[in-house]
C-alpha cells in the first residue's frame, strides 16, 4: 500500500486478448506459497478458503468482469492493509474453469499466471496451460494511484 497504509484501495486495470468471457477476483494469503491459514494450494478446500478471503470491489461484489477482446476495463478493490499479499484468480466463464495464482491449486496443476514486472501479471485461460502466451488477460494492481489527492487517478 502506499506509505505503508491501512484501508486503502488499489486500482486494477485490466486488457483483455483472449475472446472467452473472463473474470477476475482477488483473495488475500498468508505468503508466497499461497496459503490460507492451515490451508495449501492444491489441498481440495483451497477454492473455499480463497472465498472467504475475497476483496471486494468499489461499488460491490467480488469479480471484476472481462471487458472483452481487444478492451481495457478499470475498477478498485477496497481495504487493502499494509502488509497483505495479494492473490489473483481467473474465472473462465465459457469453459467453467477456475485458475489461481498457484499451480498446485489449479485443476491440471499448471501455470495459468505470470508476472511480467511492475505489478502486472498476464494469464493463460484454457485448461492444460492452453497456448503459453499468458495474455488472455492482463492485470496491473496500482497501489499508489488511488492515494493521496488522487492526481494521477
Amino acid at each position: 500500500t502506499a506509505g505503508g497504509a491501512n484501508d486503502q484501495n488499489a486500482i486494477v486495470r485490466v486488457r483483455q486478448n483472449g475472446e472467452d468471457s473472463l473474470s477476475v477476483a482477488f483473495y488475500r494469503v498468508d505468503d508466497l506459497g499461497g496459503a490460507i491459514g492451515a490451508v495449501a494450494p492444491g489441498d481440495a478446500t483451497y477454492a473455499a478458503a480463497a472465498a472467504t478471503r475475497l476483496y471486494v470491489l468499489r461499488g460491490g461484489g467480488t469479480e471484476m468482469a472481462g471487458p472483452g477482446y481487444g478492451l481495457f476495463a478499470q475498477a478498485q478493490i477496497v481495504d487493502v492493509d499494509a502488509g497483505h499479499l495479494v492473490a489473483l484468480r481467473l474465472t473462465n466463464h465459457a469453459s467453467g474453469q477456475t485458475y489461481f495464482a498457484f499451480a498446485q491449486a489449479n485443476g491440471d496443476k499448471t501455470v495459468h499466471l505470470v508476472n511480467y514486472g511492475m505489478n502486472t501479471w498476464g494469464f493463460e485461460d484454457l485448461h492444460g496451460g492452453g497456448d503459453r502466451d499468458f495474455n488472455d488477460l492482463v492485470v496491473q494492481l496500482d497501489f499508489t494511484s488511488a492515494s493521496g489527492h488522487g492526481w494521477l487517478v
